[in-house]
This record gives C-alpha cells, sequence and structure tokens, in this order.
C-alpha cells in the first residue's frame, strides 16, 4: 500500500473533482471538526469541487447541498443525487421514480422488523424518519458497537429477503435494486459533469473509509483511504491505492493539503 504522501504531484495536480464519503471520513464520531470544513471550502476555492457519498439520510443530504462547501451530494447509498442549480433552487434526481422506491421502503421496514428480532441489540438508526428510500440499522452510532458476527447476520438477513446491505463504521443500509454508491456516482459524473472514461480516470479522486466504500475504490483509479481504513483492508478485494497518515477527517485534510500542494506546485513551474 502507497502513503498518499508518495503520491506523484503530476497525478494530483489534475484532479478538479473529489468524491468522499461522509462518516468517519469527514468525521470523527459524529463530528466534524473546523479544520476539514476549511479544508473542503479550501478545495472548492481552487477550483476541486467536493461531492460527498453517503449513507445518510435524505433530511442530512438537504442541509448538506444547501449548507456545506460542496457542489452536490448523493446520499442513501446511492439512491439519489441533490444539487442546487444556478438559481439556488434544489434539483433532486432518483434512481428509479420515487413512489416506487418508497413502497420497497415500507418492505424493507417489514425485513428490518423481523431482523432486530433476531438482533436485538440493534435498533432501527435515529435518521430514520428523515429517509426517502432506504433502511438504516445503527450498529454503533447509538448504541454499544455490535460485534462483526451481529453485523454479518443483520446483512445476511436482508440478502435472504432479496435485499442489498452494506455496512459502514455505524449504520447496516439496506435497499432494494442493484445500484450502490459508486453506480450514481457514475451518472453524477457522466450526466451532470460531462465527463467521459479519460476524463473520470485523471480528473476524479475518491476518498473513504470503510469496506461499502469498496465499489468506489474499485472504480476510480486515484482512490485514497483514511488510516482508519487499516483494519478492513484484509476484507477488500479492491483497496484505495494511497493510504493517509492520519485518519478520520484528519485524513481528509492530509489529503485536501496534498491536492492543493500539486496544484500549486504545477501552476508554479
Amino acid at each position: 500500500m502507497t502513503r498518499f504522501a508518495d503520491a506523484d504531484p503530476e497525478l494530483l495536480a489534475q484532479v478538479d473533482i473529489v468524491l468522499t464519503d461522509v462518516d468517519d471520513t469527514l468525521t470523527r464520531h459524529g463530528k466534524l471538526a473546523p479544520a476539514t470544513l476549511y479544508a473542503m471550502s479550501d478545495l472548492m476555492a481552487s477550483g476541486i469541487r467536493v461531492i460527498p457519498i453517503t449513507g445518510g439520510c435524505a433530511g442530512w443530504c438537504d442541509h448538506i447541498v444547501r449548507a456545506w462547501p460542496v457542489s452536490a451530494v448523493i446520499g442513501e447509498s446511492g439512491a439519489f443525487r441533490f444539487r442546487l442549480n444556478k438559481h439556488g433552487r434544489l434539483e433532486q434526481y432518483f434512481i428509479r421514480p420515487l413512489d416506487e422506491l418508497q413502497a420497497e421502503q415500507r418492505q424493507l421496514l417489514t425485513i428490518a422488523e423481523r431482523a432486530l428480532q433476531q438482533v436485538p441489540e440493534a435498533r432501527l438508526a435515529a435518521d430514520q424518519p428523515y429517509r426517502l428510500v432506504d433502511v438504516a440499522i445503527d450498529h454503533a452510532q447509538d448504541v454499544d458497537p455490535l460485534d462483526s458476527k451481529q453485523v454479518a447476520k443483520l446483512i445476511a438477513l436482508f440478502n435472504e429477503a432479496g435485499a442489498s446491505a452494506r455496512a459502514s463504521s455505524i449504520h447496516v443500509n439496506a435497499w432494494f435494486g442493484d445500484h450502490d454508491k459508486a453506480v450514481m456516482a457514475r451518472h453524477l459524473l457522466v450526466e451532470d459533469l460531462g465527463l467521459d472514461a479519460r476524463d473520470r480516470a485523471r480528473r476524479v479522486l475518491f476518498i473513504g473509509d470503510a469496506p461499502n466504500d469498496e465499489p468506489l475504490f474499485r472504480d476510480v483509479s486515484l482512490s485514497v483511504g483514511v488510516a482508519n481504513i487499516f483494519p478492513h483492508l484484509g476484507k477488500l478485494t479492491h483497496a484505495p491505492r494511497w493510504l493517509c497518515e492520519a485518519s478520520h477527517g484528519e485524513g481528509f485534510v492530509e489529503m485536501a493539503k496534498g491536492l492543493l500542494a500539486a496544484q500549486m506546485r504545477l501552476f508554479n513551474e
């Protein structure tokens, strides 16, 4: 695994889009540090667009796209993209018609009820009322952390019912359909930003922290893991290309400083 500090500055200098996970990549224990927010703002001010990609709820994503220094946000594990248009009004794009997705969510809640009977230490995520599409089971946010076997059991119970499910650092997110974070990211990059495959290979960087980020580690050639991903590396078929020295939001700051330094070096040559 190559350290991010050793990444080729000529590669980094071409990046003008940063896709980033949120929980435990931008945050630490749910808190967004001022330094991380400043790093996002510095990237945006330099012309590098920041696009969070999260399992977080629609209510949170509405806040993020309106209040944070970002260009867009992808939420609920790739179910939708929110962005503000040139007039500052919210634009929503869903992977499939919203009424269809919400009918599936009702089925997921029934599956979740059965799953919680088998893993009673877990519970529905506190943000479930603010979710439009998926279902989230809390395994480490407002409950004592579940062990890996319990998390795996939750995932298996959803899979057995025909749903997709992945674990983040705090939730097990479940949904119907073959979409994920990477599918919606590809839609945004191609349809919203007009990037072809060559553009995506050289201009886009992704940073994440957990096994549920693996589809983006696979799809984005310039990929970075914050240091807290280290315990999970053995579980990944597709690992990040580079690894930060720092963890959580401090790792994001490390990555941002590296991009800006590479950009400045190119500007001064």
